[in-house]
C-alpha cells in the first residue's frame, strides 16, 4: 500500500508539473474604477499636488512678515570691532568696543510698509488658488484620457471579435469553394477569390489583435499604471443624451472650466504683483529692539543703557537707477500678457464646446443609420449564402456580401464608441469631468 501511494503521488505530481503554471485571468475593470486608479496614482497629478503644497507654503512665508521675528546672537572678539561686521550679527555683538564678549535676543518688526506685505500675501494666495485649479484641470484631463483609451480598448476588442467571426465565415466559404472546385461545380476563379479574401481577413485579424495590445498600453499609461497587466473591461450601456443649446454649454464652460478659473486667479495674482511693485517706491518703516549682556568695563556707556536697545528706522528710496520703474513696467506687461492669454483661452473653449456639440449631434443621427446598414448587410449575406447553396448565386456575390457585412459591423462599433468619446470630450470642454 505504501508503494502504491508513493507511485500515485509521483504520477500525479509529474502530471501537475508537466501542465506548468496556469495563466491568471485578467481582473475586471470598470470605467469608474479605471478613473479612480488614475486619480490616485497618476504622476501628473502627484506633480500638481506637490505644486499646490509648494504654493500654500509660499503663502505662509509671505504671511510671516506680519509677525515679529526673534533671533539670538553672540560674539567674543578681540581687536578692531569693525572687522566683525562680516558676520552681520545684530544686537549687542555689533557694539564698537575692541574687546568684548556679548549676546542678545533681537526683535524685528515691520511697522508700516505701505502695503508691501498685504500685496505679497494676496499675490501668493492667488498663486496658490491658481495651482489648486490647475490641479483640478489636470484631474479632468486625466479623466478624459482614461475614458478615451478605455473606449478605444473596447472598440479594438469589438473589431477583433468581428474579424475573428469574419475569418470563420470566410474559412467556411473557402472550404466550400474548394469542395465545389474539386467536384467541378465551381471555377478556379471562385476558389482563388475565396482564398485571397480569407488571407486578407487573416492579415486584418493580426492587425486588430495587435491594436488591442496597443490600446491596453495606452490605457495603462492614462491610468498611471507601470505593469503590463491587461484587464477584462466592462462596456457601459449605450445611452443617448439630450443636448442643451450651444450658447448655454459655452456659458457653462466659461464659468466652470478650471483652467480658465486658474488663469483668472493668475491675473489676480499679477494685479497684486503690480501693486507690490508700485509700493516699492514708498517708504518702509521698521522697528528693532535687543536685550542682552556685554562687557562695558572702562567705557562711558551708562548703567541703564547696558542691557537693552531699541530703534525705529525708515528707508526712503530716492534714486535706484530706474530699477523700480522697470519692475513696474515688467509687472504691467505680465498682467497684459495674462489677460490676452485668457481671451485666447475663452475663444478656444468656445471652439472645443462647439466641435464636441456638433460631433455628438452628427453621431446621434449616424448611429441609427449605421445600425440599419449593419442589419441590411447581415441579411444580404444570409441571402447570398442561401442563393449560392442552391446554385442561384456565385461565390463572388457571397464574398461581396461578406465584405459589406464586415464593414457595416465595424462601422457600427466605431460610431458607438466615437459617440462615447465625444460625450467625454464635451464633459471636459464644459468643465464637468465626471469623477467616480
Amino acid at each position: 500500500m505504501i508503494l502504491i501511494l508513493c507511485w500515485t503521488c509521483l504520477v500525479f505530481g509529474q502530471a501537475a508539473s508537466s501542465q506548468g503554471p496556469q495563466p491568471t485571468a485578467a481582473p475586471p475593470l470598470s470605467l469608474n474604477e479605471a478613473v479612480r486608479i488614475a486619480l490616485q496614482q497618476h504622476p501628473a497629478l502627484r506633480e500638481a499636488e506637490a505644486a499646490v503644497d509648494a504654493a500654500e507654503a509660499e503663502v505662509r512665508v509671505a504671511r510671516s512678515a506680519y509677525f515679529p521675528q526673534l533671533s539670538f546672537s553672540g560674539i567674543g572678539k578681540v581687536g578692531l570691532s569693525g572687522a566683525t561686521n562680516a558676520l552681520a550679527l545684530p544686537g549687542f555683538p555689533a557694539s564698537p568696543f575692541w574687546r568684548n564678549v556679548a549676546y542678545s535676543v533681537n526683535w524685528y518688526q515691520s511697522v508700516f510698509d505701505f502695503g508691501r506685505t498685504k500685496h505679497l500675501v494676496a499675490y501668493q494666495r492667488a498663486i496658490a488658488r491658481s495651482a489648486e485649479l490647475r490641479r483640478l484641470s489636470e484631474e479632468q484631463r486625466v479623466t478624459l484620457d482614461v475614458k478615451r483609451t478605455y473606449f478605444s480598448v473596447l472598440e479594438a476588442q469589438q473589431l477583433r471579435d468581428v474579424a475573428e467571426e469574419t475569418v470563420k465565415t470566410r474559412s467556411l466559404t473557402a472550404e466550400r469553394a474548394r469542395a465545389y472546385y474539386r467536384a467541378d461545380l465551381g471555377s478556379k476563379l471562385d476558389l482563388s477569390l475565396a482564398e485571397a479574401s480569407l488571407a486578407e481577413t487573416q492579415g486584418a485579424l493580426i492587425h486588430v489583435r495587435n491594436s488591442v495590445d496597443t490600446a491596453f498600453a495606452a490605457l495603462r499609461l492614462a491610468m498611471g499604471v507601470e505593469s503590463s497587466q491587461n484587464y477584462t473591461l466592462q462596456a457601459p450601456p449605450f445611452q443617448r443624451i439630450a443636448l442643451p443649446t450651444t450658447d448655454s454649454l459655452i456659458q457653462d464652460g466659461l464659468i466652470h472650466r478650471p483652467d480658465e478659473l486658474a488663469l483668472e486667479s493668475k491675473i489676480a495674482a499679477l494685479s497684486e504683483n503690480l501693486g507690490l511693485a508700485r509700493s516699492q517706491s514708498l517708504p518702509d518703516i521698521r522697528g528693532f529692539a535687543a536685550g542682552g549682556q556685554a562687557r562695558f568695563n572702562g567705557t562711558t556707556v551708562k548703567e541703564e543703557q547696558r542691557h537693552g536697545v531699541g530703534a525705529l528706522g525708515v528707508l526712503v528710496p530716492i534714486f535706484t537707477g530706474g530699477r523700480l520703474k522697470a519692475e513696474r513696467d515688467e509687472a504691467r506687461a505680465e498682467l497684459t500678457g495674462a489677460e490676452a492669454t485668457r481671451d485666447e483661452l475663452r475663444q478656444r473653449i468656445r471652439l472645443e464646446i462647439t466641435e464636441a456639440y456638433y460631433q455628438l449631434v452628427d453621431l446621434a443621427e449616424r448611429i441609427p443609420a449605421a445600425y440599419q446598414q449593419q442589419q441590411a448587410a447581415l441579411g444580404a449575406l444570409q441571402l447570398a449564402q442561401a442563393r449560392q447553396k442552391v446554385q442561384l448565386g456565385s461565390f463572388l456575390d457571397v464574398l461581396t456580401a461578406e465584405l459589406a457585412a464586415t464593414n457595416a459591423q465595424a462601422n457600427y462599433a466605431r460610431e458607438q464608441f466615437d459617440y462615447e468619446r465625444a460625450k467625454a470630450q464635451l464633459d471636459f470642454a464644459t468643465g464637468h469631468g465626471a469623477h467616480p
